[in-house]
């Protein structure tokens, strides 16, 4: 039995491997490229992330501090804003270094209804980090009534 298809010449197929490797080529550097910008944005987003964090615990140890000094251990509430324009470094901690909050008192002395005055004392603290070009700030407000 014989075919009469014509055998394939081999001149005509010359060069189509060499088309097809470049084209692999190119599709692998594309998919490569997506996965750079990917794994560098994903790792943006964390550095974000922790930085937000680290704001916030900083502010919050902020606040912390203003409410130990307006509350005293063994002593009487303090009814003025003595911690208005505090500023807290924490450079001896290692979790929030290169952090610093800023602690800002507001103050207005109120009656009720039965005659009692008592103050009420609005401190708010802004907290920022730093990692090199990333900065992150987190600002918290606590509001307390000291009874006069």
């Amino acid at each position: 039995m014989r075919h009469n298809k014509q055998p394939i010449q081999l001149n005509r197929q010359r060069g189509n491997t060499l088309v097809i490797a470049v084209f692999v080529i190119v599709i692998l550097g594309g998919l490569v490229a997506a996965l750079a910008s990917l794994l560098r944005t994903t790792s943006e987003s964390v550095v974000v992330e922790v930085l937000g964090t680290r704001s916030y615990l900083a502010a919050q140890a902020g606040l912390e501090q203003a409410m130990m000094e307006v509350y005293p251990l063994n002593s009487a509430p303090v009814s003025d804003c003595g911690v208005d324009g505090s500023n807290y470094s924490f450079s001896g901690s290692p979790g929030l270094q290169q952090c610093t909050a800023t602690i800002n008192c507001d103050r207005a002395v109120y009656t009720n209804d039965g005659n009692e005055a008592f103050t009420h004392l609005v401190v708010t603290s802004e907290a920022v980090c730093d990692a090199g070009s990333q900065r992150a700030s987190r600002r918290l407000r606590i509001e307390t009534r000291v009874e006069n």
